[in-house]
């Protein structure tokens, strides 16, 4: 993974949050498509947008890689 990269969330991601006990409603999040446009540490920073909507949201969010899912690198 690296900036440039498009990433979704990965599948597992709910899957995960209901092991460890957290309940959250994951409803949307497949739509959901971003661009990794910097690093935190071992975070990426990622600026969110709906797959089939023309423009970008305002949601940048840092996002550990282990919920993340690579749909296409950069070159």
């Amino acid at each position: 993974m690296k900036i440039g990269d498009l990433v979704k969330y990965d599948e597992s991601f709910g899957d995960i949050l209901d092991a460890a006990g957290m309940t959250t409603d994951m409803s949307g999040l497949e739509n959901c498509m971003g661009l990794i446009i910097g690093q935190d540490g071992l975070a990426f920073v990622v600026q969110w947008f709906d797959r089939y909507s023309k423009f970008a949201c305002a949601e940048t969010r840092v996002e550990l890689p282990e919920f993340l899912e690579v749909i296409s690198e950069s070159r």
